[in-house]
């Protein structure tokens, strides 16, 4: 499969759960624990960044801002679903902790800082990438150095 067409089929796919995500994280964070929310969208957005760190730059990073878009805008409506029916729920059973404004603002903003470790994922990927290269090429030069210092069929002329 092309890469484009990998891209463009991760960045949906993980955008259509994270439109999901998001919102039930959020009731999460306002009512269970802040941490756990965080931990478990931070785990969710790496698993993405690795799904997209195999794809060269132009890809991941197009596939990656993609994902943030569809994600950040489709959660949206999915938040005006999912939140009545949470806080109906929870109100039956215990006490609806709701978020000030701006207690969402720093929400919004923890989000969207978690979701720039996707690009960090696929950044280290490459680097690690490029080091590994770098040193399987300076071990077989270094392979071939030591065979030339011990090659005695060669004679050295004096």
């Amino acid at each position: 499969m092309d890469t484009m067409k990998r891209s463009m089929k991760y960045s949906l796919i993980f955008g259509i759960c994270g439109c999901a995500v998001i919102p039930v994280l959020y009731e999460v964070y306002a009512n269970v624990s802040k941490d756990v929310a965080l931990v478990l969208f931070a785990l969710y957005v790496v698993a993405a960044g690795v799904k997209f760190s195999p794809l060269p730059a132009k890809d991941a990073m197009l596939g990656i801002t993609c994902t943030i878009a569809y994600s950040g805008v489709l959660s949206i409506p999915m938040f005006l679903i999912v939140h009545p029916w949470v806080r109906d729920m929870l109100q039956k059973r215990s006490k609806y902790f709701a978020l000030s404004f701006s207690e969402q603002i720093r929400f919004v903003v923890m989000f969207a800082l978690i979701f720039l470790l996707m690009y960090l994922v696929w950044a280290a990927r490459a680097g690690f990438k490029k080091a590994f290269e770098k040193f399987r090429s300076n071990s077989e030069k270094a392979k071939v150095y030591i065979d030339n210092a011990f090659d005695d069929s060669e004679e050295k002329q004096l």
